[in-house]
């Protein structure tokens, strides 16, 4: 297995990345959009139809070409957290963080001692089945990447006592969350909504770390998505992008019918 976390290293280089959603729970899917020249997916595991018990099958996807693998975990629960990243998981993103104990929490699950109190063993696929080498497995799991989500006005309020939490990688904004907790559900550029984001966007970006949020559905939105501040851009979802292509050629096919 390449265990190389191709994503840290582009963190590491401040260099702009794009993915997308992985909804749909097909390994081969996961393995097509891999080999498209995208930086990561991110595994939804909240959302899209999956168990913990494929985790393995869509890292080994990912990996074949150098595209990370990272698990949005349902909630934020040490023992899915362990799982995910035992499976040879690149990172992890946890929706519905709020406080800095939150994201604190999550670093103590995600990491050894010191940084953390995570279950011990190199017997997984994280640590290629064996204690050969340890010294390298604990390095790779020092490079474990945290993503953290922000849904809510709470976690708006708080994401300055967030940010100082120094193993936060990169923070995600779900837009649509956003917009229903302030009282404009789904219209995700209203705008007291954008300026919310925008905000939050400028002090995650000011701390050194990688802001993520939205979703691309074209080259406008990516262009727009760059010019507010995301460097961690996610291009829409597999279903979607399925969906929107044989809507289309359906709908032009009508014609013909």
């Amino acid at each position: 297995m390449n265990f190389d976390n191709h994503l840290r290293k582009k963190f590491k280089e401040q260099r702009k990345v794009i993915g997308t959603w992985n909804t749909l729970s097909s390994v081969v899917a996961t393995e097509v959009m891999s080999s498209s020249g995208l930086d990561f997916q991110i595994i939804d595991f909240e959302h899209g139809p999956f168990s913990l018990d494929n985790v393995h099958l869509h890292v080994n996807a990912c990996k074949l070409n150098k595209c990370s693998p990272i698990v949005r975990l349902p909630k934020l629960e040490d023992w899915m957290v362990l799982q995910a990243l035992d499976q040879g998981a690149d990172g992890v993103l946890v929706p519905h963080i709020n406080s800095k104990k939150d994201a604190m929490d999550l670093v103590k699950f995600s990491k050894y001692f010191p940084q953390g109190n995570r279950g011990f063993t190199p017997f997984a696929k994280a640590g290629n089945f064996s204690d050969i080498n340890l010294k390298n497995h604990l390095k790779r799991s020092g490079e474990t990447i945290l993503g953290i989500i922000i849904e809510s006005e709470e976690g708006l309020e708080n994401l300055d006592e967030i940010l100082t939490v120094k193993e936060i990688d990169f923070i995600y904004f779900g837009a649509y969350d956003i917009s229903q907790a302030l009282g404009y559900p789904g219209d995700v550029r209203h705008a007291t909504v954008l300026k919310k984001i925008t905000h939050a966007i400028s002090k995650v970006n000011k701390s050194n770390k990688v802001a993520g949020g939205f979703i691309a559905r074209n080259e406008s939105d990516l262009n727009w998505l760059v010019n507010i501040g995301i460097n961690l851009v996610t291009f829409e979802l597999d279903s979607l992008a399925l969906f929107e292509r044989f809507n289309h050629i359906s709908n032009y096919f009508d014609q013909f019918r």
